[in-house]
């Protein structure tokens, strides 16, 4: 539970996905890993006995171009990702651990001196945090079972994208304490999307819907429907 497996498991995605797509599944086991990137045409499969550990270092979730807190700006990627792809799952009845105590932690510290400088809500801006699964500009995607816990940030973020299904899942993210924010599922600016049969258990949102923020939102101009 050491080694960071990342380079390993994104080179079995990246050659399923240029091989036209199919099933990546894990050995049983405990696999550390930062930042994941899913392709098109690749069901991600995490089974039982399955227990992925998300890394605790910032440097291994590289920044993206991205959208948080409804204003665009650069951000560390999220642990897995759906980035631009399509027809492209995860599934199973293991185990997501982000293990984002580390984010909280910093989170904390600066809301102390952030505080007292009455810049409260800027937080959230300048701690980037990491969300647990990213969904981006990205169509077709089924998010199925798999109990997700301690997100450093949001757990499950579906931005800029459509025909999306989160099917069963569990989230649990005040396990190691209490997890700031740490949002369920939060639907922003996408279309056609179902959500069925979930249990949610954080510190913020369970559910959440957005389409922006102030100015930045409505420059972006894209609405959360259906």
């Amino acid at each position: 539970t050491v080694t960071n497996n990342s380079k390993a498991i994104q080179k079995a995605i990246d050659d399923c996905g240029s091989k036209g797509g199919g099933v990546v599944y894990f050995r049983p086991g405990v696999y550390v890993s930062g930042a994941i990137f899913i392709k098109s045409n690749v069901h991600l499969r995490i089974d039982k006995g399955v227990t992925i550990l998300g890394s605790q270092h910032f440097w291994d979730y590289p920044d993206i171009d991205t959208r948080i807190a409804g204003i665009e700006m650069k951000w560390p990627a999220a642990l897995i990702n759906f980035l631009k792809v399509k027809n492209a799952s995860i599934s199973g009845e293991g185990v997501v651990n982000a293990r984002g105590k580390f984010c909280w932690d910093k989170y904390w510290q600066m809301r102390k001196e952030y505080d007292e400088k009455g810049l409260r809500w800027i937080v959230d801006y300048d701690v980037k945090r990491v969300r647990t699964v990213l969904v981006q500009e990205s169509s077709d995607v089924t998010i199925t079972g798999l109990t997700y816990k301690n997100a450093g940030f949001w757990t499950i973020q579906l931005l800029y994208s459509h025909h999306i299904t989160v099917r069963g899942v569990i989230i649990r993210n005040n396990e190691d304490g209490s997890g700031p924010s740490t949002d369920g599922i939060d639907v922003d600016s996408s279309s056609w999307v179902l959500i069925e049969n979930c249990d949610i258990d954080c510190n913020d949102d369970n559910f959440c819907l957005k389409a922006g923020r102030d100015w930045d939102g409505l420059r972006v101009n894209r609405p959360t429907e259906y």
